[in-house]
């Protein structure tokens, strides 16, 4: 479902620990949505699904990473029929 004005209605982000290399540049620039273990050092996820506004910086936060741990999906897009939120 797009918004109001046509554009992405919610973002979804997935990040696989088994992949992450603990670098940490995802949540160096992108507090607000990525965290580090204390435990292992590897990438947790504050959240789920995002506001439209935030694609911008939820695709440079998973370009940075040098593990490509970090996945973002326009939940209204095509290729989101297959994401699962609880992932």
């Amino acid at each position: 479902m797009a918004g109001a004005d046509g554009g992405v209605a919610r973002v979804g982000i997935r990040v696989d620990r088994d992949s992450c290399a603990g670098s940490g540049v995802c949540a160096l620039f992108e507090p607000r949505f990525f965290d580090q273990s204390e435990e292992d050092g590897l990438v947790l996820p504050r959240v789920r699904e995002a506001a439209p506004e935030a694609l911008p910086a939820l695709r440079a936060a998973a370009a940075r990473c040098p593990a490509g741990a970090i996945a973002v999906v326009a939940l209204d897009a095509p290729e989101s029929a297959a994401w699962d939120r609880a992932d």
